[in-house]
Formats: C-alpha cells, structure tokens, sequence
C-alpha cells in the first residue's frame, strides 16, 4: 500500500493527525515485521512505539515523493540490529567468564564452529533451489536485491521474501543463540 503523497506532505509539515493516520495504517505490520524476527511481542511492541517516535522526530526530514514504505521499515530493521547487537553483547559477557583458553578448549571451539558451519550448509542445501540461488547469490556473491532481481529476472520484492523465508527456516533450525548470530549477520548484511 503507498500513502498518499498529500498524508506525507501534512506530516512532514508537522500534521499531528496525519502522524496519527499514518500510525494507524502501519502500526500492525510494523509489529508483525519486528515480531517475526525477534519472536518477543512484548519487545515489539516497543520497538513499534520506537519505530514511530523516531519518524515523528524526523518529520520534518521526509520526502513524500519517495517511498515511505521502504522508510519505514528500513528504521524498524535498524532498530532490531540494534536490540539484537545489544542481546548479543549480553550473551558474550555471560559467557566470557567461562571462557577456556586452553589449547584443547581453542580445538573444541574450533570443532563447534566447523561443525555448525557445515550444519548451516546442509541447511541451505536444503532450501529449494530458487530460494537456494538467492540465498547465496546475497549471502555469499555479496550482491544487492535489486543486482538479484536484475540477474535473475525477478522483482526485488520476491529477493526480499525469498530471503527472508529462507532466513526463517535457517533460524527455526537453529539453537537460540546461535539463531541471534545468524539473525546478527543476516541484519549487518541488509544494512
């Protein structure tokens, strides 16, 4: 859905009610978005009040003409990096105290990390072959959405789903932790 460019133009003018229209008209997909890839509806909705407090302070910086959408939630994953670059830290400094460097405890970590590397592998493997293809193409190739779209004759919005699906299933097959470090690095490479 694109919000009329006259809505745009009363916000960015300050129009308190057309804040509150536009709040209204997104206000459920934000907190899907975010919820999706935190999986804390307590937690999304705060970063969906976050999300809308931040463009009423950058009203007066928004372009009606271009596309709000994208704006919009392009804010809403650079509040999620941030909470999820904060959950990470958290998880590190708990467990840096336990942290073992032994030469045998460098070769285990090192095993794990091989381990759940080819473990990741065999779950991109698995994936069907065009998500397969855009998955690496993004992740590996380090091309843009829209160089995807373009080289396999596709929308950028079909990249985005294709991506995200493939995101959701690498997650739902990984431990907690290790779905935050894949959600990290997921998030550092969309910014």
């Amino acid at each position: 859905m694109r919000i009329k460019e006259d809505l745009l133009i009363r916000l960015k003018a300050g129009e308190e009610k057309a804040f509150e229209t536009l709040y209204w008209t997104y206000n459920s997909q934000v907190y899907h978005f975010i919820n999706s890839l935190l999986f804390d509806k307590s937690l999304a909705e705060d970063l969906t009040q976050n999300v809308f407090l931040k463009i009423w302070e950058k009203h007066e910086q928004i372009e009606p003409e271009q596309g709000f959408t994208a704006y919009l939630f392009t804010i809403a994953r650079h509040f999620v990096y941030k909470e999820t670059e904060l959950r990470l830290s958290q998880h590190a400094a708990l467990h840096v105290e336990n942290f073992d460097v032994s030469d045998n405890a460098i070769e285990e970590q090192q095993h794990d990390a091989d381990s759940l590397r080819e473990y990741i592998d065999s779950l991109i493997e698995n994936l069907p072959p065009a998500r397969r293809e855009i998955f690496r193409l993004s992740r590996f190739e380090q091309l843009s959405n829209k160089e995807i779209a373009k080289k396999l004759s596709i929308s950028e919005k079909t990249v985005e789903t294709q991506l995200y699906r493939s995101f959701q299933y690498l997650r739902s097959k990984l431990p907690l932790d290790k779905g935050l470090v894949l959600l990290f690095l997921y998030l550092v490479n969309q910014s």
